[in-house]
């Protein structure tokens, strides 16, 4: 790995062992400056142990063994102690390179010194834009328009540079002294919301959160069914948190009566 990496890209793994092999193989068939990026792999799944020493013999990484399931936050926070680059990149493991962006990506920061957070745009397996992988900033007006008119569900088709109030954590770029000022990733989301947090800590800070067309990934996903019910768990969970840390209170128990009557439903 180089010595003195530009960015640092942190992945955080549970049941992804054999993602990461094909994120990180297309990662390297596009960005042959080596040693301007490092690969840090936070392992949150004790059982993938044993495919991770064996992705340590492939790959330059280093790999940080959490010992067990901690979250996307606190896994994604283990990596970022250990970085070494000036901007930390969060990807999740089941994604696929797309180009050379990493050189393009620092000299985004470098250009404009507002820039706090730079997203990538998500792309399904035909190619498409992701719906839902930025937005504006939640709140129940928000939550009433997504979920009562279909037509909002469309994923946007961006051409230029934009600035939506947050971007996904599964493809996301900080400033690492803007991160270790915010105090990273808030560990009380377990999982989802922890990015839409971190973007509004970002703009309370007079940063902006961007997103620009040029650099993608293809996002392969695949989960399995069980892990569909527990994602909906920790959904709403982290929708309650995040209402809780940032709505007033009256639109939090708003929430949590909608979210209660339409699990009854």
């Amino acid at each position: 790995m180089s010595a003195n990496p530009s960015i640092s890209l942190i992945f955080v793994n549970y049941r992804s062992a054999r993602h990461l092999v094909a994120a990180l193989e297309s990662l390297f068939s596009f960005e042959q400056a080596s040693d301007s990026f490092e690969i840090i792999a936070v392992n949150n799944d004790p059982a993938e142990s044993a495919a991770f020493q064996a992705l340590k013999q492939i790959f330059p990484l280093l790999l940080i063994e959490s010992g067990e399931n901690s979250g996307f936050s606190r896994g994604n926070n283990l990596g970022a102690r250990q970085a070494r680059g000036r901007i930390l990149g969060f990807i999740n493991p089941d994604v696929l390179w797309t180009g050379v962006h990493l050189q393009k990506i620092a000299q985004v920061f470098d250009k404009d010194t507002r820039i706090g957070v730079l997203g990538m745009t998500l792309l399904d397996t035909k190619r498409r834009p992701e719906a839902w992988s930025s937005g504006k900033e939640p709140s129940l007006t928000t939550l009433f328009l997504n979920n009562f008119f279909p037509a909002r569900r469309a994923a946007r088709q961006e051409r230029e540079p934009f600035f939506p109030d947050w971007v996904s954590g599964g493809a996301l770029f900080i400033r690492k002294e803007l991160f270790a000022e915010i105090g990273g990733f808030d560990e009380r989301f377990f999982l989802y919301f922890e990015d839409v947090d971190l973007c509004k800590e970002v703009r309370h800070r007079g940063f902006s959160v961007a997103r620009h067309p040029e650099f993608s990934l293809i996002h392969l996903g695949g989960k399995s069914r069980e892990s569909r019910r527990l994602q909906k768990k920790y959904y709403a969970l982290s929708q309650r948190e995040y209402f809780r840390k940032h709505r007033p209170k009256w639109e939090g128990a708003v929430l949590g009566f909608l979210q209660f009557f339409f699990r009854k439903g």
